[in-house]
């Protein structure tokens, strides 16, 4: 509670807000003199900018928050993608992890790419190379990391007019896609 300098001579207490809003209210100019008048432009500039600043560093906050969130994301996301994008030279002796079991490695056969682990077959074209669905995997993954969305997406296989497809999908941000 603080009394406020207007009803000094009542010896009413009121609260701060209760003082705020008869600050700005007060209409008693006519019969005041001029030290109380120049006291209440001065709590009342107070009162202005203790608001004006409050509201600005809450705002500074958040923009900062943000501002250091879109920076983790966007280095988790470079990551990732650096992970998965090897160049040639590296390619050749590091294995690719199945994107659907996420326990199987990845092998390249004569007319076939298979998982170790679960069901994964994809007939394998001429263009079709092992190196190429792991560049095809890594540009899917930074694409939804792309989109904002931080939940990890499934993989599926589907077979539809005698061609099979791997496709990713997320119900977060409504992601289908074909990968190959």
């Amino acid at each position: 509670m603080k009394v406020s300098p207007l009803d000094n001579s009542l010896n009413v207490s009121i609260s701060d807000c209760e003082m705020d809003d008869l600050l700005w209210e007060y209409d008693g100019l006519h019969s005041t003199y001029q030290g109380e008048c120049e006291e209440i432009m001065l709590e009342m500039q107070r009162i202005f900018y203790e608001d004006l600043k409050s509201k600005s560093v809450i705002k500074d906050l958040e923009n900062g928050f943000e501002t250091w969130e879109d920076e983790v994301d966007e280095h988790l996301a470079k990551a990732v993608f650096e992970h998965m994008q090897l160049n040639a030279d590296k390619v050749h002796g590091e294995e690719i992890w199945c994107p659907i079991c996420k326990q199987g490695e990845l092998k390249e056969a004569d007319k076939l790419i298979y998982c170790t682990c679960c069901e994964l077959r994809l007939n394998k074209d001429s263009e079709l190379k092992l190196d190429f669905l792991r560049q095809r995997l890594a540009e899917v993954h930074s694409e939804h990391l792309d989109r904002g969305c931080r939940l990890k997406p499934s993989f599926f296989i589907k077979a539809e007019f005698n061609l099979t497809a791997l496709y990713i999908s997320c119900e977060g941000c409504d992601t289908f896609e074909v990968v190959i």
